[in-house]
């Protein structure tokens, strides 16, 4: 029987986002994906946090029928892996992590968040607007944006993770960056590698943030090497 793992998308994304990487990976697990609230094209009306992310994790973990599940989030979830490793849930497996933001406070999350206004966007960039258009509804695309704005501020001011809550973690932990990556520094991710009790830092050779420019079976190899 095939290893169980869960992909994580990222902000202001799906699970489609896994297409390539699901495909490869099939080689060598059992793949699950799910999206997270706020993130699909059904209207979230509640107030947006990673409260709800990781209870959508755990009620998603409840139906993986595996004694073991291993977890790959990329960006922001990479970020609910760990969150939802803080609350110490059975069966979790190994966590791998890319490309996430670790460094969330008010001034980071005040330039993340005001990047997010719906308005600017579709003045500066039109053709990004048409492809979250398409992924999330004509409609329903400014609520996703506003929703991953709330995520954000509430990282900034007390909602996330601080250095006591990550040393708690006793899962293994790959965190990967790659190493073009200008989102991410490189500073903060190992920072966390050091917080928490079992963890690796490592880069991806050549790799910027966008998770479709980095080379998947380069990740590929990173993630069965890291769970195998």
């Amino acid at each position: 029987m095939l290893p169980t793992i869960l992909l994580l998308h990222g902000a202001l994304n799906t699970s489609t986002q896994f297409a390539s990487l699901s495909q490869k990976l099939e080689t060598y697990f059992d793949v699950h994906t799910l999206d997270f609230s706020g993130h699909g094209q059904v209207v979230f009306d509640g107030a947006m946090d990673m409260k709800v992310l990781v209870r959508d994790i755990s009620q998603y973990y409840e139906q993986i029928d595996a004694e073991t599940c291993h977890i790959f989030g990329y960006s922001m979830g990479g970020y609910a892996a760990l969150s939802f490793a803080n609350s110490k849930p059975e069966k979790l497996g190994k966590i791998i992590t890319l490309g996430t933001k670790w460094d969330w406070n008010p001034t980071t999350s005040a330039k993340e968040v005001a990047m997010l206004d719906p308005e600017v966007m579709v003045e500066k960039v039109p053709s990004y607007v048409e492809k979250l258009q398409a992924m999330f509804g004509e409609n329903n695309w400014i609520n996703v944006v506003r929703n991953t704005a709330a995520l954000m501020l509430d990282l900034g001011h007390g909602g996330g993770m601080v250095e006591d809550n990550f040393k708690t973690i006793e899962t293994e932990v790959l965190i990967l960056r790659g190493a073009e990556d200008k989102m991410v520094s490189a500073e903060s991710s190992k920072d966390v590698a050091s917080w928490l009790r079992n963890a690796t830092y490592a880069e991806i050779d050549g790799a910027p943030h966008p998770l479709e420019k980095v080379d998947v079976d380069v990740l590929v190899g990173e993630i069965v090497k890291f769970c195998g």
